[in-house]
């Protein structure tokens, strides 16, 4: 060969090996530890110190197939899933090669291990070492597990195991409230279990020092309107002990069993019957002893059966009025004003006589002007009064247009609603209109509690 057809073949040669090195050995990136069955992703780069696209090759380690990738700039990270279904531990590697089919060096090995790995062992239970018995106390609870699986916990109260609580994250607290019933020195541990039924060993024991206290039942028990048709029940806390919690009951007028209205750590309750009436009752709760106020509390309305009340001229007692403390009600003369602060409605024909021929129910500061001229003047009270379809009501609220200050009895028996001077709420009802007699007889129910217009009975 002449010198230069030497010279030439050596400088195309030195031209094309600069001008096509291979692309460098890929990196590869992604999990180490995984579960069966798992989407796992990896990241595959290479680069072309010429920049051509790059294909790669990529050996999963296990008997998948062994293709080579579409072409990708070069430098761009690439990703691959794969899923390994059986446990094992299997070694992914990659070589790239460049558009003219020039392949880099193997990469590095990555090592992946699929195994069902179980959950660590819990941390020691955290929350109060020293409780007294009947009040309720916060604990935590807390596991990892290694693939982030969801964790099931069983906790040992000291003699006294739980069922399984979860699902709850990895890592996450589990907060428990327990009230301990017994004083003594209880061993707290708990153990967790993942979704695969893998099971932890018991963590290290929280020891808890339990003392007695006494307890007792709320104390002041009251009840007023808290509108008018609902109550608020009031109590002041057991004179001995703080208590889990109060629970107030309800029993419906006619009724055989109390309810549950309310469980509070309070000191007061709302609470709205829906237009009955009933008994209350409150109780302390410490734990799985239940301390009962022993003096229920009653919205029922007190009953007076029937009394004769006198047509204002006649001879029997006109007015008629309820005792605030008792709830009783009974005939008053009208002759005096001494008589003005106890009657809330009296009976009248408005005539001189007693002949009628109508009586009427009527609000006492109405009197000193009837015709028959028996009453003096005074600071009689003003009452207002409806009529009512039964005996059982509705009664109308404060206001209510149907409300007047006279109402006239046409037939017996009939019922009427009564708002007192000073809000109270009742029913009456005339049973008989007896003009030959001068008289009517009437029964009534009277609500103790000011303000509140329940009247089921």
């Amino acid at each position: 060969m002449n010198k230069p057809l030497a010279f030439f073949c050596l400088t195309l040669l030195i031209v094309n090996c600069v001008t096509n090195q291979p692309p460098t050995a890929p990196e590869i990136s992604g999990p180490t530890t995984a579960r069966p069955n798992d989407t796992l992703s990896f990241t595959f780069v290479a680069t072309d110190p010429e920049g051509s696209e790059v294909s790669y090759k990529i050996v999963w380690g296990d008997t998948s197939s062994i293709d080579w990738t579409p072409f990708y700039a070069s430098g761009q990270p690439v990703r691959r899933q794969h899923i390994y279904p059986d446990t094992g531990t299997y070694t992914i590697k990659a070589i790239a090669r460049d558009q003219k089919l020039k392949e880099s060096p193997w990469s590095e090995s990555l090592i992946v291990n699929i195994r069902l790995l179980p959950p660590g062992v819990p941390e020691k239970p955290a929350g109060p070492a020293f409780c007294t018995t009947g009040v309720t106390y916060q604990y935590r609870f807390r596991a990892s597990h290694p693939q982030n699986d969801s964790l099931w916990y069983q906790i040992d109260w000291g003699g006294k195991v739980d069922d399984w609580r979860g699902p709850i994250p990895s890592d996450t607290y589990l907060l428990v409230n327990h009230t301990f019933d017994t004083a003594g020195i209880y061993a707290i541990a708990v153990r967790a279990r993942d979704s695969r039924m893998q099971m932890t060993n018991w963590s290290d024991t929280l020891l808890v020092t339990v003392v007695a206290i006494p307890g007792g039942p709320p104390t002041n028990f009251t009840i007023e309107a808290a509108s008018d048709t609902t109550v608020r029940l009031s109590w002041q806390p057991p004179v001995e002990g703080v208590p889990n919690f109060y629970r107030l009951q309800f029993k419906e007028i006619g009724g055989t069993g109390w309810s549950t209205v309310a469980e509070t750590s309070g000191l007061s309750v709302e609470h709205n019957p829906h237009g009955l009436t009933g008994m209350y009752k409150i109780a302390a709760v410490f734990g799985a002893t239940v301390y009962e106020d022993t003096i229920p509390l009653s919205t029922v309305p007190v009953s007076t059966g029937n009394v004769t009340v006198g047509e204002l001229s006649g001879s029997d007692k006109p007015g008629y009025g309820w005792n605030r403390l008792t709830g009783i009600g009974k005939a008053f003369l009208m002759n005096d004003t001494i008589y003005c602060d106890s009657i809330d409605w009296f009976c009248t024909d408005f005539a001189t006589g007693s002949n009628g021929p109508f009586y009427y129910v009527v609000s006492p500061h109405i009197a000193p002007f009837d015709t028959s001229g028996n009453v003096p003047p005074g600071p009689w009270r003003q009452t207002a009064l409806a009529l009512l379809a039964d005996e059982q009501g509705p009664v109308p609220p404060a206001g209510d247009t149907s409300y007047h200050n006279i109402i006239r009895l046409t037939t017996a028996p009939v019922s009427f609603a009564i708002r007192t001077e000073d809000d109270y709420y009742a029913i009456v009802k005339v049973n008989q209109i007896r003009i030959s007699n001068k008289d009517i007889r009437a029964q009534a129910w009277f609500q103790p509690i000011n303000g509140l217009r329940l009247l089921r009975h």
